[in-house]
């Protein structure tokens, strides 16, 4: 029997470029880890972003990369950014379904605001009027979109590469703590410096977060290490790390979080989006979070005495291969282009 080829066109304002935040990665995985009947096609935003708004890259020749290209679904990806509702029109223009997948909710203030408030009232409700299926990795951003729509919004989680994501050094032999991510306002990267370790800040600089980090040098007895790594390094850099750290005003459902456990590494998060209810999934409870404010420097200190987190790390990741790999996540995903299609 011949299986029928689905073509699938991702238009997504981030792609490739070292696959440096969490949106690029999760759809790299999609391409790599779907069913081989889905034949992937991406078109992405290579422009220059907006100032303050990393995500609103403007499309231009992509518009006219999407109409020629032919396709049975058209998915779009993240809350704020422009290639999401250009990608609804081309799902009109071709008379294809749109899938919409959120990967988080922003948090906006400040003289941002303006331009999300266009975008909260003009763009999402047209992208929500022609998504087939809303898809959110995080209940958190689910529960903030369901305001806007009463479509329903289905649930479903990163995932994680664990024939790539393993350690080959235990956490304990690493000195550095470790923020991993796009280094944007609203990560609060500069918490790091509560830490009295030595700091690596890995991930792309963004409205000049890096150069206000590097400022605050001073305030840290060692000189932090500023890296940008191609993904397929991330495990080696990963093994560099004693504790990996993400102090964000808000997320989704980062993939650092997978990816750290399963490098076996303690990821000390906010209490945002997804991480708490993942964390106790993972039987980790509150081992790892943030609490309303706790000094990172202090969390870190409690868990240099803590036994047993080598033992709790090692169940938490043979958790994760049971819910989290990315070729579950696909199969799922799978099952929602089906019904996309009906």
């Amino acid at each position: 029997m011949t299986t029928m080829t689905t073509r699938l066109l991702f238009f997504i304002h981030t792609y490739g470029e070292g696959e440096k935040n969490g949106t690029a990665i999760h759809v790299k995985n999609l391409v790599k880890f779907l069913p081989k009947e889905y034949q992937s096609t991406v078109i992405s935003g290579k422009g220059k972003s907006i100032p303050f708004f990393s995500a609103l890259r403007i499309p231009t020749v992509e518009i006219l990369q999407g109409l020629t290209t032919k396709c049975d679904i058209i998915h779009v990806h993240g809350y704020g950014n422009f290639f999401s509702f250009f990608g609804a029109l081309l799902a009109i223009v071709k008379n294809v379904p749109l899938v919409w997948t959120l990967h988080g909710y922003p948090r906006i203030s400040g003289k941002r605001k303006i331009l999300y408030y266009v975008y909260k009232y003009f763009m999402a409700p047209f992208i929500i009027w022609k998504a087939s299926k809303i898809i959110s990795v995080s209940d958190d951003a689910a529960a903030l979109l369901r305001k806007e729509t009463s479509k329903e919004i289905m649930i479903m989680p990163n995932g994680v590469d664990l024939e790539m994501f393993v350690s080959k050094v235990p956490y304990k032999d690493a000195i550095y703590s470790c923020y991993v991510g796009r280094l944007d306002k609203d990560k609060v990267a500069e918490r790091m410096f509560e830490i009295n370790l030595p700091l690596m800040f890995i991930g792309p600089n963004e409205d000049g977060v890096r150069e206000k980090l590097q400022l605050l040098n001073s305030k840290s007895q060692y000189a932090p290490q500023f890296l940008e790594v191609e993904y397929a390094q991330m495990p080696a850099t990963y093994d560099r790390c004693r504790y990996v750290v993400l102090p964000s005003k808000y997320e989704g459902f980062p993939l650092t979080l997978l990816e750290a456990i399963a490098m076996g590494r303690p990821f000390i998060c906010t209490d945002v989006g997804q991480v708490r209810k993942t964390f106790n999934e993972l039987g980790l409870g509150e081992m790892f979070l943030l609490k309303d404010g706790e000094k990172i420097g202090t969390k870190i200190e409690t868990l240099e005495k803590t036994a047993g987190i080598d033992e709790a790390l090692a169940t938490a990741r043979n958790f994760i291969a049971y819910k989290y790999s990315w070729r579950s996540v696909c199969d799922r995903l799978a099952v929602v282009y089906v019904e996309a299609r009906s």
